[in-house]
């Protein structure tokens, strides 16, 4: 079996992982208190980007664009066959390993910290008679939401939405720049355009009271820091597409 073959291998099974595994994994309990000021916010029905448009958003649509620019490479005679698979089956590869990785460690770090949300109370909604200054459980909690809710509302750090969508779209960011970086400035700008989406996916998190502050900073960095590492692991073809 081939290197490349075996890469793809560990993609499909880090995906695998992350959603029959990772993701409806139950979090560690933790008590907290109704008086506590940081998990008494609204819930929002409607989220400014939903789980699937942040797949859409930092997973498919680079895919695509990476794809496309290649293959316009390819058809101007900038890139022979070969050199046009071994570009878009690396530089997908690594897309999708700065994905799936980052989506497998987010979900053990939410299960193992297991931070009540921003809108928790809500999720929970207490019996009547909780004690409001006294440590207590998720027993008292009447779930008018659902369990599922209950059970998501103590997945809050670090931030998923952050954390993917760096993994995708600054990885797409670097892409972009490693093939026009020897361009003017406002080329070399235009590359930022993936991770400035990235951050307003991140900051709606804090509108929508999914996340608190230091969740989306602390899934962004790790989003950052993991499609640094696959995109420069193996980036050996700086083929620069002609403007």
């Amino acid at each position: 079996m081939s290197k490349f073959n075996a890469e793809w291998l560990v993609v499909v099974g880090l995906l695998l992982y992350f959603y029959l595994v990772a993701e409806p994994s139950k979090p560690f309990v933790r008590p907290f208190r109704l008086s506590d000021p940081s998990i008494q916010f609204p819930f929002a029905t409607h989220e400014r980007v939903t789980d699937n448009q942040l797949y859409v958003i930092s997973c498919i649509l680079p895919s695509l664009a990476i794809t496309a620019w290649c293959t316009a490479l390819l058809k101007r005679k900038k890139l022979t066959k070969f050199q046009f698979q071994q570009l878009v089956n690396t530089s997908l590869q690594n897309l999708w390993l700065s994905i799936s990785i980052t989506g497998v460690i987010t979900d053990v770090l939410k299960a193992w910290i297991a931070r009540h949300r921003p809108d928790f109370l809500e999720r929970c909604g207490p019996i009547v008679g909780t004690p409001i200054d006294k440590l207590v459980g998720i027993e008292v909690c009447s779930a008018p939401l659902g369990q599922i809710y209950l059970v998501d509302g103590m997945k809050s750090t670090p931030s998923g939405h952050s954390s993917i969508a760096f993994a995708g779209l600054f990885y797409f960011s670097l892409w972009i720049y490693s093939r026009i970086g020897h361009l003017s400035i406002g080329y070399q700008l235009s590359s930022c355009l993936p991770s400035l989406l990235a951050t307003y996916i991140a900051l709606s998190r804090t509108q929508d009271y999914r996340h608190h502050y230091s969740d989306i900073i602390i899934g962004s960095a790790m989003g950052i820091a993991i499609a640094t590492i696959t995109f420069f692991r193996k980036e050996k073809d700086k083929t620069e597409l002609p403007l």
